[in-house]
């Protein structure tokens, strides 16, 4: 498989409305956030999901696993406006 032909892990998420994705577990993360984060192992991620429903925390809580625990020393986090 060339780097051409990579595939980047994905994390798609889409809630039905009924506020339940706004209420945190004991790290303080979305439901999202925290699918988000069963894949922090991943050397990409793309995550995919609706405005406001908290990509950049995702990524920060990922970010600081593989700065911690991974042994990179520095991530770089794309998020657009």
């Amino acid at each position: 498989m060339s780097a051409k032909d990579q595939i980047i892990p994905a994390v798609s998420f889409t809630t039905a409305q009924t506020g339940a994705s706004a209420k945190s577990d004991e790290l303080g993360m979305r439901p999202m956030q925290a699918q988000a984060y069963e894949k922090r192992g991943e050397q990409y991620l793309l995550i995919k999901s609706p405005p406001a429903s908290g990509k950049s925390r995702a990524l920060m809580f990922i970010a600081l696993d593989k700065l911690a625990n991974q042994n990179v020393r520095q991530a770089i986090i794309c998020v657009p406006e």
